[in-house]
């Protein structure tokens, strides 16, 4: 048995190098043994390097790292590396950058490359998320796309170019200016092959029209910017393969708790099997919720909560809230409504 470091196989170098990122293996680990350096520069092992991160403290690369070994890479706009496209092996890759920066490396690297599969752009807000998305068709061999933006713009930016169809199967928005219905048409040529779909704050509008179809959308998380209910029914309405839903956000009390349409969802989707709440709603701190209203969603597996026991503490009770929250999760089974409680955090 072999319990020295000098006494390691290479194979078992490859799965200890395999916790390290590039920049620590090659600064901290080179030459510890002729075994460990045969995995690092024997390209016959097919070493594959893993998290390098280039941001702009990073100014010179360890001689020995050869960026065709490197699968996965960090990018930041102010960086030093002017050769991505010698990159040739990249699974994932992460830029962090204005959207004018992004979608100029995009163009280089799609020129090289034909393996990337995985892509995160992180912006400074979505206002030009459709000259992103026009970017994307380039990547011919991309399945996972997400794009976060953490600023508020005031709308998304009409696109100057048709968005071609993509490969994409999972897709990821999150952002803090809310997406509307008229956005979601646009993205379908590029994203008619998704089949998970996570989008923060999807809002309502009222010339918004669901006229297109997500064929293979099987997986659906949204948090909704005071949605009516009847549009969360239309929206599932186009997609038929739809099988989970989960729903997070901000509503109003009609179709969620008042006159509650919950059923309706799985009436105008049948391959519906999975609806997950967890919703807010604000309402007067004279409203109360009545026990019946409470026991009809108790029936479908829904609990409703009042949150916010801070009322008290006002003098003028006047043109005071309060919060409530509805949570579980909904399941169909053999064509019956079955559950059980999601325990609040």
């Amino acid at each position: 048995m072999r319990t020295t470091i000098d006494q390691l196989y290479p194979d078992i170098w490859q799965q200890i190098f395999e916790y390290f990122n590039a920049i620590e293996l090659f600064f901290s680990l080179m030459h510890i043994t002729r075994e460990a350096d045969e995995v690092l520069f024997n390209i016959n092992h097919h070493f594959c390097l893993r998290g390098l991160v280039l941001d702009v403290d990073v100014r010179t690369l360890p001689e020995a790292l050869l960026l065709n070994q490197v699968i996965s890479l960090e990018l930041h706009q102010k960086n030093h590396l002017d050769n991505i496209q010698q990159c040739l092996e990249l699974r994932a890759l992460k830029l962090i950058g204005h959207p004018q920066w992004i979608i100029c490396l995009l163009r280089k690297i799609s020129q090289v490359n034909m393996k990337l599969e995985q892509l995160t752009l992180v912006v400074p807000g979505i206002g030009l998320l459709h000259n992103l998305l026009a970017s994307i068709p380039l990547l011919l061999s991309l399945r996972r796309l997400e794009i976060y933006g953490d600023e508020l713009e005031e709308r998304i930016k009409n696109g100057t170019s048709f968005l071609a169809q993509t490969k994409i199967e999972q897709f990821i928005l999150h952002s803090c200016s809310p997406v509307s219905w008229n956005d979601l048409s646009y993205m379908l040529p590029g994203l008619s092959n998704i089949c998970s779909l996570d989008i923060t704050l999807l809002r309502f509008s009222k010339n918004s029209l669901c006229s297109f179809n997500f064929p293979k959308l099987r997986s659906v998380s949204l948090i909704l910017l005071e949605v009516p209910f009847d549009c969360i029914i239309q929206l599932v309405t186009t997609m038929p393969s739809l099988v989970k839903l989960k729903l997070n956000g901000l509503v109003d009390a009609d179709g969620f708790v008042i006159n509650n349409k919950w059923l309706h969802l799985f009436e105008f989707c049948s391959s519906l099997l999975k609806v997950t709440v967890s919703l807010s709603l604000e309402q007067d701190i004279n409203s109360c919720y009545s026990e019946l209203i409470q026991t009809i969603l108790h029936e479908i597996n829904l609990s409703l909560r009042c949150i916010d026991n801070d009322c008290e503490y006002y003098f003028d009770r006047r043109d005071q809230y309060q919060w409530w929250n509805l949570s579980g999760i909904i399941i169909k089974q053999d064509g019956h409504i079955k559950g059980k409680h999601q325990t609040p955090s």
